[in-house]
């Protein structure tokens, strides 16, 4: 004859497991899902601009192409997931090259993505705070904008 308080005494705990440990393990899995997931589009944001960059570059590092200011609106999302990210950049000089670091994050978030471009000697990351910010995703005005010198030096900035 079985015993009752044995039987309960087993199925509490297995009952208890998975009615609170399943649950929470379900969750935390989601969680990681959904910051990998984010990670993962926010990485490809940043490729594409990287990308974007360097074809501008390219375009316009020729002694055919004119002095003056080109802008190039990248097509990339406005939002990862409901959420607007924020695009910063830099530029260093090593050796013969010039090498822009991006740095994306999502806005109010903790995720982060970057991507490196590196370039020919003749460019430099102009940095301003007035009209030409950090590239927001969300606003209806962001883009590249490319400044040839009459030296053929290249300013890049976001506006």
């Amino acid at each position: 004859m079985p015993h009752v308080s044995m039987e309960y005494a087993i199925m509490v705990p297995v009952l208890l497991l998975q009615v609170i440990l399943i649950p929470m393990a379900a969750g935390w899995m989601m969680d990681v899902w959904v910051v990998r997931r984010r990670e993962t589009a926010l990485q490809d944001v940043a490729s594409h601009m990287g990308t974007a960059i360097q074809q501008l570059y390219f375009s316009l590092n020729s002694e055919e192409v004119a002095v003056g200011i080109t802008s190039h609106s990248p097509k990339v999302p406005p939002f990862i997931e409901s959420i607007p990210y924020v695009i910063t950049a830099s530029d260093r000089k090593v050796e013969s090259s010039t090498i822009i670091d991006l740095h994306l994050a999502l806005i109010g978030m903790g995720t982060t993505a970057n991507s490196r471009v590196t370039l020919g000697p003749n460019v430099l990351w102009q940095q301003s705070a007035g009209v030409r910010a950090p590239f927001l995703s969300n606003a209806t005005s962001a883009s590249i904008y490319v400044e040839k010198f009459p030296n053929g030096t290249l300013g890049f900035s976001f506006g």
